[in-house]
């Protein structure tokens, strides 16, 4: 039956999946599929890197249910009181990594849009196009790619953002699973 039903997925869920496994810890799969159901649509229409990541960032918060929002808050709260001796908070932190995010994406993203070209002058249709472009995403969403962008963020942040990080993010992300995990600066 479990075979059965991993064949009878759909790209998008196989990639809602695969995030979750690869250590999104704080939403369920399904909190992962309105995030993508909210972000697809920026790459159905080709939007550039920057464009995804603000309406990322944008999604994220919106598919973080109501019942979580206390929980979203004290761990702001927390990352805030622990960034504050390096006269830094959460979301200049968020800020200072998204260069080095991206440029750990770009490939990934590069991939993901010809594909999206690809099928598009296919006339595939944009569930058609969403669905390769999904198999794509899902292919290249591994480990290594997980611990590239590890390491860019550990290079571009202080210790102290380091640590505060590694300290106050594990119910959101769980780390454990990469050589990251236990770095320390």
């Amino acid at each position: 039956l479990a075979v059965q039903h991993a064949t009878a997925q759909t790209p998008k869920s196989k990639f809602d999946s695969k995030a979750k496994n690869l250590g999104i810890a704080f939403l369920t799969v399904p909190e992962i599929g309105t995030f993508t159901d909210c972000v697809d649509d920026s790459f159905y229409d080709e939007k550039t890197m920057d464009e995804i990541s603000d309406k990322s960032l944008s999604c994220g918060l919106n598919s973080v249910p109501a019942s979580k929002y206390p929980t979203v808050l004290d761990i702001k709260s927390k990352m805030d009181k622990c960034l504050k001796p390096g006269n830094q908070d959460t979301m200049g932190l968020i800020n200072k990594v998204l260069a080095p995010t991206k440029n750990a994406l770009k490939k990934v993203y590069d991939a993901i849009i010809a594909e999206v070209r690809k099928r598009k002058a296919e006339k595939l249709g944009k569930q058609g196009v969403l669905n390769n472009g999904y198999t794509v995403a899902t292919a290249a969403t591994t480990k290594p790619l997980i611990e590239t962008v590890c390491k860019k963020l550990y290079d571009k942040i202080t210790k102290l953002e380091w640590d505060c990080f590694k300290k106050h993010t594990t119910s959101l992300i769980n780390f454990s699973q990469y050589n990251c995990s236990t770095w320390t600066k």
